[in-house]
């Protein structure tokens, strides 16, 4: 059997399945350092407070004995404890004691830099970070760095991720503790945000915190109390006057009395728009009622979409081009 050369072998592993490549890598030493020093693409990725899943395998760090109590601390138990590997695709689990005695988060920490540290290329396409869980990335700072589309983080508040994340990120879903978050780095340079629920309740500076986001797509996926029509209407006055780019788009959930009908009369009334009747269906429009199209310049336009809803219905704000407003 002719022998693989460094480089052809580094080509090959880089394409093998994560789990298989870490298996890999464990069982035959010699060619440890080779698969470190290829990019690991991984398709989905969560950390959670005591595990870490890759794909369809969950490395878990749990206590045996339900009789003993064990802090979220790095308080050491009585017995060693168990790594709990499990595959969801076959549904099979192997267990395995720690040699050692450590405390739950000393455990998770061998575990997650087992898997992850010292990689500097480490490619994700969604990340999945849990409350709880933040403290299990940053013992990756200084180690490794991941290039990733999409990021969920359902911590309080987002983390402090850029010292591991490469971005811009394709997409970011988040909650907001404080107004500063619209301020991070991975906030700022996301292509698309998702904004999962308000920590604080501040709509009397909803207006000031949104209107200048630089983010190609903004969706609020929760009611903010208080926010009223006009400060809807003030946002889209703001994208006009500063005559936002061509492709930018802006979503929220509408939850005063007033029907998405009333709304979009207000809208036409206020900036003497027109209403569009649409020429084609868009899949991710699921409206009936036709959009009020509002001129920004002689080459765009402002198209504002309302999406009826038994609970929650939606405002869609898009700034389109002039020749293509017509099929919004």
């Amino acid at each position: 059997m002719p022998l693989v050369s460094y480089q052809a072998l580094r080509c090959i592993i880089e394409h093998i399945e994560a789990n298989r490549r870490l298996l890999l890598s464990a069982r035959c030493r010699k060619i440890s350092r080779i698969e470190k020093s290829a990019p690991l693409r991984i398709h989905h990725m969560w950390f959670m407070e005591n595990s870490v899943k890759i794909n369809h395998m969950e490395h878990e760090v749990l206590l045996e004995d339900q009789k003993m109590e064990v802090s979220r601390s790095d308080k050491k138990p009585n017995k060693p404890l168990t790594l709990r590997l499990y595959n969801y695709r076959s549904q099979c689990t192997v267990k395995e004691n720690f040699s050692r005695n450590y405390g739950v988060e000393e455990a998770t920490r061998k575990v997650v830099d087992y898997l992850l540290g010292g990689r500097n290329k480490i490619r994700v396409k969604y990340l999945e970070v849990y409350r709880n869980a933040y403290k299990n990335i940053q013992y990756l700072f200084g180690r490794s760095n991941m290039k990733i589309s999409v990021l969920t983080s359902l911590e309080m508040g987002l983390p402090d991720l850029h010292p591991i994340v490469e971005g811009p990120l394709k997409e970011l879903k988040f909650h907001v503790s404080h107004p500063r978050d619209f301020e991070n780095p991975i906030v700022r340079t996301a292509e698309k945000i998702v904004v999962g629920n308000y920590e604080y309740d501040r709509p009397d500076i909803w207006l000031e915190t949104h209107r200048n986001l630089p983010n190609k797509e903004v969706v609020i996926d929760t009611v903010i109390d208080g926010l009223n029509d006009t400060k809807i209407l003030e946002l889209i006055e703001y994208w006009r006057e500063t005559r936002k780019a061509v492709g930018s788009s802006f979503s929220l959930l509408k939850d005063n009395g007033n029907s998405i009908e009333t709304f979009l009369e207000k809208v036409k009334e206020r900036f003497q728009g027109t209403y569009v009747k649409l020429k084609r269906t868009d899949k991710s429009i699921s409206s009936k009622i036709n959009p009020v199209s509002i001129k920004i310049d002689s080459v765009s336009k402002i198209v504002i979409h309302g999406i009826p809803s038994r609970i929650w219905p939606t405002v869609l704000i898009k700034v389109v081009a002039v020749v293509a407003s017509k099929e919004a």
